[in-house]
C-alpha cells in the first residue's frame, strides 16, 4: 500500500468474479482504486462509466484512460473499444459498492459504522455522536453534509452521502489513519440511488420525518420508504429510532419485530421509551440540562445546545452510544464542552453587540419552526428572520415556510436562497402566498447580502436575528453559476457596519 488513500487492491478478474460480470480483453490488471468521475482518475484506477443524471460516463472513457485508468466497468459495451479491458455488469449502480469493497478490502466491515437518516437533525446528531464516541474512548470520523473528517484530517467528498466508491475510499483512509468508528449521514437520495449499498452498518438511527425532497420522491410515502431502506435492506446490527413523530413510532414497531436490538428514544419524560428525560428539562440561552434514563442507567445531561430539537439530537446520541456499548457517562462529560456545529444556530455576534445574530441551516418548514420556537423564549425583545427557498427544488414547501415565519417572527425579510435556474421573484411570490395573514412585518429584498444587512440594521437592543436556509454553505447558486457567499461572513460584516453607526451603508450605494 503506497499511502493511506491507495489500496493494495485486487485483480480485475477477482472483481469480475465477485460481481458476476463479464470481462472483455486479455489483460488482468491489478486495480488499486476506482472512480466514477473521470477527472479524478489516477494510475491504477478502474473507471466506472455509468449513466448519470446529466451525462453518460461512456463519453469520458478516453479521458479516463489517458489519466491512467487500467480498466473500465460499464453496463454496455462502448461503441469504440477502449485500449484497456472492459468489465460488463448488468447495473453499475447496484454493484458499485461491492466493487469498492473488493478493491478497498471491505473497509466498513473493519469500522463500527453509524448511519443516521431523517429529515432534520442528521448533521448535528452526527457531530454529537462523533464527540460522544471520542469522549468514550473511541476515535471516530464523520461523513456528511459538512464533508468528511477524522480528527484534524479532511477528505474530499461530494453530497451528504457520496457515491458508494467515495464512501469506501473515505472509510478505507480513515481506518488506515486509526479510526475505530465512522458516523455518516445517510440521505433519502443516497438510499434510493443505492449509494450506501455495501456499507456494513453497526447502528442505524432515525431522527424524524417531515416534508422535504418531494421534488425528487414525489410523495411523502415514497420519501419515507427510501429512508426505511437503511433499516430493512442494509441490515444494521442495531437500530435507534426517535419515536416522537408518527412515522418514527410506526418504524420502531416494524424494526423491532425483526431486530431485537432496537432502542426507542423520546423527548416525552412520561413515556416508556428506552432513552428519555427523567423529570424536568431546563432550557436556557446557552443550552439545556436534564437527567436521562438509558439502558445503562440514569445520567446527567448538561450540554451547550439550546432548544427542544437539540434535546432530540442529544437523546438520540445517548441511544446510539448505548447501541455501541460505549460509556454514556464518559460521553455525557464530553458533550458538556463539545464545540458548536457549523451553521446550526451558530452565533455571529460578539460582546460588542447588543443583539444576537444566529445563522442556521433550517430549510424545511419543520426545521424553521423548531429554530424559531427555540429562539423565542431566549429573547427579551423581538425575533427577526431573513430566509428564502431554493430554486429547482420542492415547490410545495415554499408557502409552508412563509406561513411558519409569518406566524413565529416579528419581522420577516424574504430573500433569495439558491435560486438556481428559477426566477427569484417567482420563488418569493410562492413564499408570500403563505404569508397573507402573517403576524410579522414582511419585507422583500431579493439580494441576500442586502437582506442580511437590512435585518441586522432593523434589530433593536435585545432582539434576536435568525438568518435561515444556508447555514454552513459558502456559496450561492444563481442560474448555472456558483458564487462565493457565506451567511456568517455577511452577518459579521453587517454587525460591523451596525457598530459603526451606518457608515459604509450598502443601502445607499
Amino acid at each position: 500500500m503506497t499511502s493511506p488513500l491507495r489500496a493494495d487492491g485486487a485483480l480485475l478478474s477477482q472483481i469480475a468474479q465477485r460481481l458476476g460480470g463479464t470481462l472483455h480483453g486479455k489483460e488482468d490488471p491489478r486495480i488499486t482504486g476506482l472512480h466514477h468521475d473521470s477527472r479524478k482518475i489516477e494510475p491504477g484506477d478502474l473507471f466506472v462509466a455509468r449513466q448519470g443524471e446529466r451525462s453518460d460516463g461512456s463519453q469520458f472513457i478516453t479521458q479516463a484512460v489517458e489519466q491512467g485508468a487500467v480498466a473500465v466497468m460499464t453496463a454496455t459495451m462502448p461503441p469504440t473499444e477502449p485500449a484497456v479491458p472492459v468489465l460488463l455488469v448488468d447495473n453499475v449502480r447496484t454493484v458499485l459498492g461491492q466493487a469498492a469493497n473488493v478493491i478497498y478490502a471491505d473497509p466498513t466491515s473493519r469500522l463500527d459504522v453509524v448511519g443516521i437518516t431523517g429529515t432534520n437533525g442528521k448533521t448535528t446528531t452526527s457531530y454529537l455522536v462523533r464527540a460522544a464516541i471520542d469522549g468514550a474512548g473511541g476515535r471516530s470520523g464523520v461523513l456528511g453534509t459538512l464533508g468528511a473528517a477524522f480528527e484534524n484530517l479532511h477528505f474530499p467528498a461530494s453530497h451528504t452521502t457520496p457515491e458508494a466508491d467515495e464512501v469506501a475510499r473515505v472509510a478505507f483512509a480513515m481506518k488506515n489513519y486509526g479510526a475505530s468508528h465512522l458516523v455518516m449521514e445517510v440521505s433519502s437520495h443516497a438510499l434510493d440511488q443505492r449509494r450506501a449499498d455495501g456499507v456494513h452498518f453497526r447502528v442505524a438511527a432515525f431522527t424524524n420525518l417531515t416534508q422535504d425532497h418531494l421534488d425528487y420522491h414525489g410523495t411523502l410515502q415514497a420519501y419515507a420508504a427510501a429512508k426505511d431502506r437503511l433499516f430493512f435492506d442494509l441490515d444494521p446490527r442495531a437500530a435507534v429510532v426517535m419515536i416522537d413523530d408518527d412515522h418514527g413510532a410506526e418504524l420502531a414497531q416494524r424494526v423491532a419485530r425483526r431486530n431485537p436490538n432496537t432502542i426507542r428514544v423520546s423527548t416525552d419524560a412520561k413515556g416508556h421509551a428506552d432513552v428519555r428525560p427523567e423529570g424536568a428539562v431546563h432550557f436556557h440561552a446557552r443550552g439545556l440540562r436534564c437527567r436521562v434514563r438509558t439502558p445503562q442507567g440514569l445520567f446527567p445531561l448538561d450540554a451547550p445546545y439550546p432548544g427542544k430539537h437539540n434535546l432530540s439530537n442529544l437523546l438520540l446520541t445517548f441511544g446510539i452510544l448505548s447501541a455501541l456499548d460505549l460509556s454514556i457517562e464518559r460521553a455525557a462529560q464530553a458533550l458538556r464542552t463539545s464545540p458548536p456545529v457549523p451553521g446550526r444556530l451558530e452565533r455571529c455576534d460578539d460582546d460588542l453587540d447588543d443583539i444576537t445574530v444566529l445563522v442556521d441551516y433550517a430549510h424545511t418548514p419543520d426545521a424553521l419552526e423548531r429554530a424559531l420556537r427555540t429562539i423565542r423564549p431566549l429573547t427579551q425583545g423581538r425575533v427577526l428572520c431573513a430566509f428564502g427557498c431554493g430554486g429547482d427544488r420542492d415547490r410545495s414547501k415554499r408557502p409552508l415556510m412563509g406561513d411558519v415565519v409569518g406566524r413565529l417572527a416579528d419581522v420577516a425579510v424574504v430573500t433569495n436562497d439558491n435560486p438556481r435556474t428559477e426566477n427569484p421573484q417567482s420563488i418569493v411570490d410562492a413564499i408570500l402566498q403563505g404569508m397573507t395573514h402573517a403576524n410579522a412585518e414582511v419585507i422583500v429584498e431579493l439580494d441576500r447580502a442586502l437582506a442580511i444587512d437590512k435585518v441586522v440594521r432593523l434589530a433593536h437592543p435585545h432582539d434576536v436575528v435568525l438568518i435561515a436556509g444556508k447555514g454552513h454553505e459558502q456559496y450561492q447558486i444563481i442560474g448555472e453559476q456558483i458564487h462565493h457567499f457565506d451567511d456568517r461572513q455577511q452577518a459579521r460584516e453587517a454587525l460591523e457596519r451596525r457598530r459603526l453607526g451606518g457608515k459604509d451603508d450598502p443601502w445607499q450605494r
